[in-house]
């Protein structure tokens, strides 16, 4: 081989190395991460969670699971409540309790997972702020 045909070959060898390098940048960039974190019910309605003493979600952010839903009730009033299964979601919260929440990173949404039971930890965290 030439060597012209050995810089060829070595020029498209980079090129390779350089388009997996940035394909695997961009695969690692968009992975999907969650964020865990611990929260505070401020006031039950609407509803409003306090997330680790620094931002106030307000109800539109939040996303209920079963664990922390008191009651579900299959909306009527319209036809397309019944056939889409839309439902008035009644929460089990009050003011004071703890509940831990995700989120997918960047996402504005908050999915409250759970309620959670405070620990000596806590007051800890709390008087560190």
């Amino acid at each position: 081989m030439s060597l012209a045909g050995k810089e060829a070959v070595s020029l498209q060898g980079a090129m390779l190395a350089e388009a997996i390098a940035g394909l695997a940048k961009r695969a690692a960039d968009s992975e999907t991460a969650v964020n865990f974190a611990f929260g505070k019910v401020v006031q039950e309605y609407p509803l409003q969670v306090m997330l680790e003493q620094r931002l106030l979600l307000p109800e539109e952010q939040l996303i209920l699971t079963e664990n922390v839903i008191g009651a579900a009730v299959l909306r009527t009033d319209k036809e397309i409540y019944i056939r889409e299964k839309i439902y008035d979601v009644f929460h089990n919260l009050e003011v004071g309790e703890r509940v831990l929440l995700a989120n997918v990173r960047g996402g504005q949404a908050w999915v409250i997972l759970s309620k959670y039971y405070a620990t000596e930890l806590d007051e800890l965290l709390e008087q560190n702020g």
